[in-house]
Parts: structure tokens; C-alpha cells; sequence
């Protein structure tokens, strides 16, 4: 027997990506390609790129070039992503790739794959919707993504998410549920559903409820499933209705991720953003009013053209006052095709690293205080990670790592839990101490595992309880 054409695939920038890396490997397997996650034993080598930021672009052109470096002869390289769909950034792409595939262009791997190859050409197939859907892998996963839409509507003056994907295009629903429903026959405990603007799903589709009509579509079709988390949510007065729906379905974890980027009126303005710190405000307390125990997370650009030291502190006072459970700081990064890049000279590099710095401590302070109010309370957790936990005279224990309804997965905090837990299984347990963004908690009863058997994840956790490695 010949061996297998392999493919290995590195995934950069956020989780729409993982989606969409996901898919051009099912393609692939679909193909007769089996997928490696060693570089060297792979033919295809693909690279889904960021081209969010200038950073991010110096991370995908590194992790090209690194493929590059090392290609056998036979091996092709793709620049796959968002990197490749704008002409600015795309010049940015090594000139050695064998092949550059745009980020909506992705269900085209298959065959792109054959012709770089010489494989016989894959069927023909009815024209693809603007945003793919394929099935999922039927592995057991504690959580997973579903993208429900591609591209945005609104035009930051910050963002070049429109100019490289477009206009807003969602998924129909039933797409989405057979996702979901494939996703939960597998054993996923956790369904996180994204899109660049989450709030405004089904809006090109004529749906005027678009969001809270699949929410309701999900907890009536899918019931088994336990977790439903939403990622993405613009500040808009459809949040209202959105947070009605949310606490009529307990399916749906009480956590709201909504991007703010800034708290000052001008600045905001500027943005081509909500400019009314005061709607926020209202936005906030109502969530917690009709959400209890909801977990709010947002995120900040601090450095921003015109953004002086007073502007700055109504975003910090704005901060302080509005106490989020997580908050992220970015440094404002001009990008050449957005309207910002014309408006002057930002704020120097070391003065808005000094103000992300100065965010960010006040938001630990905050961070920690909220997990010590945790402290003795009950929790649910997921569990999605064992490994060892070291302790100062260097004995080792075992040791569980998950997160809980008030935890993302990535981008928040953890939960350890002493001993070996089943991965993949939502284990009910007390909290015992509080860090400024991971909780230590004990079980509170012996856990069975009734799911498939899932590949662990490999944690390492020094006495911070942080990981070093994953």
C-alpha cells in the first residue's frame, strides 16, 4: 500500500479561523488526505493567516517563511486566510508559496489541493454559499465553534474586516443546527457560536429577530445540549431583546461579549463607533439585572488618534466605575486601508503601552476581587485539560483544568480542580481559593464519564496555578 497523502495545517488569529481551518481539513480527509500535526510528514502544508494587524501579518509571514525554510522536495505551502484577501496585505506574503486561497475562497482546498498535486479533480459541486458549511469531524471535543456568519456591515474606522471579507452573510439556520447537532452527537458539551457581528445574524436574510429566533431554534432542536455561549456582540439596542431571550433559555450560559473599544464620546467618534457611554451603562445593568450571576467581558484600544491624557481617563474611570468580569487592552495599530491611518500621528507607542498597562492593573485589581467573592460558592465546570501540578519541592500531583460558565474558552480565566477528572465532562465543584484570573476549586462527588473517549489536553501549572504550557 502507498502511503497516504498527508496535509498539516497551522491556524492563526482568532477563533472564525479555527472554523474555517476546520473545514478545509474535512475537504481534505473527504479527499483521501490524512491530516499530521508534524510538518515534516505532510505534502500540503497550509497556513490560515491573520491580516487583522500589522503584528498579526508579521506572525502569518513568520510562520510561512518557517515552512518554507524546511519544504522538502514534493511539499507545497498555501498562504490560506485573511492575510491573502486584501491586495495591501497580500503583498506581504512570502513570494515562494505555491498557492495563495482567500479567506472566503477556503472550500476551494480540495481542489486547489488536486491541481498543485496532480490528484484527479474533485466533482464538480453546486455553487457554495457565501459562507460554507461542511460536517463536522466526528470527534469528541469539550467545546467547539460555529461561525453562524462572515464579514461586517458596520465600518469602524479602526478595522479592515469589510475590506477583506465584505458585507455581513449568515448561515441559514438549519445549517447551523446540523452543525450543532453533529457537534453534540459527538460528545460537545459546549457550543461557542461566532461571527464578526454576532448580533446582527440573519439580518441580509430578512430575519428581524435573526439571533434570538435561533437561540430559541437551538434550545428547541438540540436540547441535550448543555452549554450555549455567544462571542462577538456589537453594542446595539437589539442586546435588550437579545438578554430577554438569553434568560428564557437555560441552555444559554449567562456571559455577554461585547466590544466597547473606548469610553470617551469623541474617541468613539472617531471610531465610527456607538459614541453614548451612557447606553452602556444602561446596556450593563440591565444584563445584570435579568442575567444573574452574568458574566460581562469587553475590550479596549487605548493610543487611538486625538486620544488625550483626559480622554484617556474617562476610559479608565469608565473602568473602574462599570467593573467588568474580563477586559482586554490593545494598543491601537494604524492600518494603511482603514479611514483611521489618516487621522494623524497616534499616541506615541510608550505612552499607550503605559495607559494598557495602567487598564490592566486596575481591571486585576477588579478581576480579583470579583473571584474572591467566589470563593465557597458552587460552580459547574467543564473539564478540558490534565496534567501534573508541581509544587515546591518539586513533588508532583494531578491536577484538571476546565473553565466555568463565567470563562470563554482562550481568552479567560481557569478553573484547577485537584485530581484526575474525566475531559469533556461537566463536573459540579466548590471554590477554594481565588487568583486574579484563575479559581482553584475541590469536587464535590466522584464523577463517572459517560462520553466518548477524547484526547486530552496536556496541562502543566506551577503553584500560580497559570499555565506554562497547553
Amino acid at each position: 500500500m502507498p502511503d497516504p497523502i498527508r496535509f498539516h495545517i497551522v491556524t492563526l488569529g482568532c477563533s472564525k479561523n479555527q472554523v474555517d481551518s476546520e473545514g478545509m481539513a474535512q475537504r481534505l480527509i473527504a479527499q483521501g488526505l490524512e491530516p499530521t500535526d508534524d510538518p515534516r510528514r505532510a505534502r500540503v502544508l497550509i497556513v490560515n493567516t491573520c491580516g487583522f494587524l500589522a503584528a498579526a501579518r508579521a506572525e502569518s509571514r513568520a510562520a510561512i517563511e518557517a515552512l518554507l525554510q524546511q519544504r522538502r522536495p514534493g511539499q507545497v505551502v498555501i498562504a490560506a486566510g485573511c492575510m491573502v484577501s486584501l491586495e495591501e496585505h497580500r503583498r506581504e506574503v512570502p513570494p515562494d508559496v505555491d498557492a495563495l486561497l482567500s479567506t472566503r475562497e477556503w472550500s476551494r482546498i480540495d481542489a486547489l489541493v488536486a491541481e498543485l498535486l496532480g490528484l484527479p479533480v474533485p466533482s464538480v459541486r453546486p455553487a457554495e454559499a457565501p459562507v460554507p458549511t461542511f460536517r463536522r469531524l466526528p470527534v469528541a471535543r469539550p467545546s467547539a465553534y460555529v461561525k453562524i456568519a462572515d464579514g461586517c456591515d458596520h465600518r469602524c474606522s479602526f478595522c479592515a474586516i469589510p475590506l477583506i471579507k465584505g458585507n455581513q452573510v449568515s448561515k441559514r439556520p438549519s445549517e447551523i443546527i446540523r452543525e450543532i447537532r453533529e457537534l453534540v452527537e459527538a460528545g460537545t458539551k459546549e457550543v461557542v457560536l461566532v461571527a464578526q457581528d454576532t448580533i446582527r445574524y440573519g439580518a441580509d436574510l430578512g430575519i428581524r429577530q435573526g439571533l434570538p429566533d435561533l437561540l430559541r431554534a437551538i434550545a428547541e432542536q438540540v436540547p441535550e445540549l448543555p452549554w450555549l455561549r455567544l462571542l462577538y456582540l456589537y453594542p446595539t439596542p437589539l442586546l435588550f431583546r437579545l438578554i430577554e431571550t438569553m434568560a428564557e433559555l437555560p441552555q444559554c450560559v449567562p456571559y455577554l461579549d461585547i466590544p466597547l473599544q473606548h469610553a470617551d464620546p469623541d474617541i468613539l467618534r472617531a471610531m465610527a463607533r456607538p459614541s453614548d457611554p451612557d447606553f452602556y451603562r444602561r446596556l450593563v445593568a440591565y444584563a445584570r439585572e435579568r442575567l444573574p450571576d452574568v458574566a460581562l467581558r469587553t475590550t479596549f484600544i487605548v493610543g487611538f488618534p486625538g486620544e488625550t491624557e483626559e480622554r484617556f481617563q474617562r476610559l479608565y474611570d469608565f473602568v473602574a466605575e462599570l467593573e467588568f468580569d474580563h477586559v482586554g487592552v490593545f494598543v491601537y495599530s494604524p492600518e494603511a486601508p482603514t479611514p483611521s491611518a489618516r487621522l494623524g500621528a497616534p499616541v506615541p507607542p510608550e505612552v499607550a503601552e503605559e495607559r494598557r498597562a495602567r487598564v490592566m492593573e486596575l481591571q486585576r485589581k477588579i478581576s480579583l476581587a470579583k473571584n474572591r467573592r467566589l470563593v465557597g460558592r458552587e460552580l459547574t465546570v467543564l473539564i478540558e485539560g490534565q496534567g501534573e501540578l508541581e509544587d515546591e519541592r518539586g513533588r508532583r500531583r494531578p491536577i484538571a483544568a476546565g473553565r466555568a460558565p463565567r470563562h470563554a474558552p482562550e481568552v479567560d480565566g481557569l478553573v484547577f480542580v485537584p485530581g484526575r477528572l474525566p475531559v469533556g465532562e461537566l463536573v459540579p465543584v466548590r471554590v477554594v481559593r481565588a487568583e486574579p484570573y484563575d479559581l482553584w476549586a475541590e469536587p464535590l462527588a466522584p464523577v463517572r464519564s459517560t462520553r466518548r473517549r477524547t484526547q486530552p489536553i496536556a496541562v502543566h501549572v506551577s503553584q500560580t496555578g497559570r499555565k506554562t504550557s497547553h
